[in-house]
């Protein structure tokens, strides 16, 4: 696959690369003068043919070529609702997140969520968890990385999600209600979807009853207690996989 770069404000012509897209074509991938690249601009989902025109030691100058839509973006909308969670899990699910075809991940405080960060703390987080989105689209080849928001509290990110989501599942290890059927039906009818995740202690019942407020079906993967970086990666890929067979099933018929 070629070497993809983010690029914001993507435009045609002559461009001087910031550091950071400098330093990962010319000092991580040692591309030289003449050397072809893909740009690509996360936030217009666009991208374009691009070359390395001239390399110094701070910097590169490219030529972007003619701007086209970008070939691989997520279909259907897909949220995740992931609780705070320690260590570095929550880096984890928004690469897994992205390569997975998630459009949004939101993240959120719950009764049993093991970290409290500030306000600058948080600004912080959001924007390294952004360039991780940014670092994995460009690796899996989207050109659309998903937003991450928050840190909201329990409600608010349910009302958050409510409003981007025709379908919205809250994920519940007690829950007599099986993900997996209604899942089939949602895709199949290109539903845009949510799903939350609760912190590694699972949620209480005020949150499960919060949940249902917004609109949220109370669901489970089955009998087995998955640690939640599991269960957001279990999730995502059945919905991906299912998502490939009905486009499949859809391109046969139209063909």
């Amino acid at each position: 696959m070629r070497v993809r770069v983010p690029l914001p404000d993507l435009l045609p012509g002559l461009r001087a690369l910031e550091a950071d897209a400098s330093h990962y074509l010319c000092r991580v991938l040692r591309l030289r003068d003449g050397d072809a690249f893909v740009a690509f601009d996360p936030d217009a989902h666009v991208e374009a043919n691009a070359c390395i025109m001239q390399t110094s030691e701070t910097s590169a100058v490219v030529s972007i070529g003619e701007i086209r839509a970008a070939h691989v973006v997520a279909g259907a909308p897909l949220s995740l609702v992931y609780a705070l969670a320690k260590g570095n899990k929550v880096d984890a699910v928004v690469r897994d997140a992205t390569e997975l075809g998630a459009t949004n991940v939101i993240l959120a405080r719950t009764d049993r969520s093991v970290i409290k960060a500030d306000e600058e703390r948080t600004r912080n987080k959001l924007a390294r968890l952004r360039r991780i989105a940014e670092q994995a689209a460009r690796q899996c080849g989207r050109a659309d990385p998903p937003g991450v928001d928050g840190v909201f509290d329990w409600d608010g990110a349910l009302a958050h999600a409510a409003t981007i989501a025709e379908a919205r599942y809250c994920l519940d290890v007690r829950a007599n209600t099986e993900l997996g059927p209604a899942l089939v039906h949602d895709v199949a009818h290109m539903r845009s979807i949510t799903v939350a995740i609760g912190p590694e202690g699972g949620l209480t019942d005020r949150e499960v009853d919060e949940a249902r407020k917004h609109g949220f079906v109370i669901a489970s993967l089955g009998r087995f207690v998955l640690r939640t970086e599991t269960v957001a990666a279990a999730v995502l890929g059945a919905i991906r996989v299912l998502s490939y067979q009905t486009s499949q099933r859809f391109l046969r018929i139209i063909g």
